[in-house]
């Protein structure tokens, strides 16, 4: 039996937040610089992982990521961003993990200023002590290293009280890679059959079972998996 998480650390994405419509919105704005189409199904698997796997799955030539990436900022950062949500059960969710004084934090591929200003808009911008995001410069890129950050930023919490949560193969194995427990969610854009790939050691189907997990005062090392 292992503890119940002292610190969760969010993915945002798919997670926290329904921001497909942006997102697919952004990626095609980009994409017709060079006159590549694509529709929702396409852009879908993208919605999560960095903006460079994305551009070059989608058809953008590797010197070019840096104009495509550039493109879909300038769109997402006066548009795309308004395009955003909260799943239902997210907010009551965070409010009991945090009267019950666990730790919250954020770690997104979104840069800094578009996830603290999404968090802002969508009203709960004061559950998280931490909010690490990618950075312009690409020194903070890849979810483990964004991970990384977050867990620096925590002040050295002791992993084994660490959950990650997120819905995409890329927050799991970020979680791996930094030695803390990963937590998989089936209402953003992954599936179970990814994220257990991944290696989750939980799958849950809602913020209310992902609630009733993280406030276990201990829980089995491989629960059996919920939703598809």
């Amino acid at each position: 039996m292992r503890p119940s998480a002292k610190t969760v650390v969010f993915d945002l994405d798919g997670t926290l937040t329904d921001s497909e419509a942006g997102i697919v919105a952004s990626y095609r704005h980009a994409l017709d610089s060079w006159g590549i189409k694509a529709d929702t199904q396409a852009i879908r698997p993208w919605i999560g992982p960095p903006l460079r796997d994305g551009f070059l799955a989608l058809g953008v030539p590797r010197a070019e990521l840096d104009e495509a990436i550039g493109r879909y900022r300038d769109f997402f950062s006066t548009e795309g961003i308004l395009e955003n949500r909260l799943y239902s059960g997210i907010t009551p969710m965070l409010t009991s993990l945090s009267e019950a004084g666990v730790v919250l934090a954020l770690a997104t591929s979104k840069l800094d200023e578009y996830a603290r200003s999404i968090l802002h808009d969508l009203s709960i911008a004061h559950f998280f002590v931490v909010v690490a995001g990618s950075t312009r410069d690409g020194t903070r890129l890849d979810k483990h290293q964004i991970l990384e950050h977050a867990l620096e930023a925590l002040g050295g919490a002791d992993p084994s009280t660490v959950v990650m949560v997120g819905d995409r193969e890329h927050d799991v194995r970020a979680a791996l890679e930094c030695g803390v427990r990963p937590i998989g969610v089936t209402w953003g854009y992954g599936t179970v059959t990814e994220l257990r790939l991944a290696g989750a050691d939980c799958v849950v189907g809602s913020p209310d079972e992902l609630t009733s997990l993280l406030l276990k005062s201990s829980w089995s090392s491989r629960p059996s998996a919920t939703g598809s």
